[in-house]
């Protein structure tokens, strides 16, 4: 009877795993959306990125949605790689704008004090 009862946990057990690997794999990951995640996330939490770069930030966060949108309805790895690496240029351009801006802010401010 002990044999029984301990295969009864052992299927029970494997039953539950499968169960677990099944529903597991219904979740795809993309590393590179995680990738294009990340980088979104960089610029966003960037102060001047956000204040001197909305525009720009925006569009980066566009392409990030239409990626995600395009893996879960179909898996088109091509597409969003390719939406991924728009994603990925678009914070740097944020990044690159909100410098350029600083700069700028900081010429037009040294400009003042010297006049």
């Amino acid at each position: 009877m002990r044999l029984e009862s301990l295969c009864d946990r052992w299927g029970a057990a494997a039953a539950l795993s499968l169960v677990f690997f099944l529903v597991g794999c219904g979740t795809v990951k993309n590393p590179a959306l995680e990738r294009a995640r990340d980088a979104y996330e960089r610029a966003r939490r960037d102060p001047a990125v956000a204040g001197r770069a909305a525009v720009a930030l925006d569009k980066t966060r566009l392409t990030l949605e239409q990626a995600e949108r395009l893996w879960e309805s179909d898996k088109d790895v091509a597409e969003v790689d390719h939406l991924v690496y728009l994603t990925e240029k678009r914070a740097e351009i944020a990044r690159a704008t909100a410098k350029r801006r600083s700069a700028a802010d900081e010429i037009q401010q040294l400009r003042s004090q010297r006049d």
